[in-house]
């Protein structure tokens, strides 16, 4: 029969649980994983308020050249030089849309438009379009 004495497989002084140096160690991995994580979410947060603004922008460009499309052909020159805002007011508004239109041919007119970023004085769409006599 054969005994087992006490220490058997624990070295003798062996400590249990983890030193300061370990912890801090553990601490500072933990924490850089998370810095990462918290500047990545943050950069793909910016980049989807960033996307949603530039879709309102283009639904307003998408119904101001609706509404170009509903105009009688003979009244789109009138429109050429125009600046239109998506508020009352330019100070309001958050973008804006330049318009030029000129002959391209025998009853034939192009319309350009010009889709600004007021807040950043950025352009951002440009959409040119022809539009026929009927």
């Amino acid at each position: 029969m054969s005994t087992t004495s006490p220490g058997r497989g624990c070295r003798r002084g062996a400590r249990l649980g983890f030193s300061v140096l370990e912890v801090t160690i553990a601490l500072l991995i933990v924490s850089t994983v998370l810095v990462s994580l918290t500047g990545a979410f943050l950069t793909s947060a910016q980049a989807v308020h960033s996307a949603k603004g530039s879709s309102r922008g283009t639904v307003f460009l998408q119904s101001v050249m609706e509404d170009l499309a509903a105009q009688p052909y003979d009244a789109l020159p009138s429109f050429n030089g125009n600046r239109i805002f998506d508020r009352d007011t330019q100070r309001a508004s958050n973008w804006s849309v330049d318009l030029a239109v000129y002959p391209s041919g025998v009853d034939l007119e192009q319309v350009d438009a010009t889709l600004f970023d007021l807040r950043t004085a950025r352009v951002i769409a440009q959409l040119s379009t022809l539009r026929s006599r009927r």
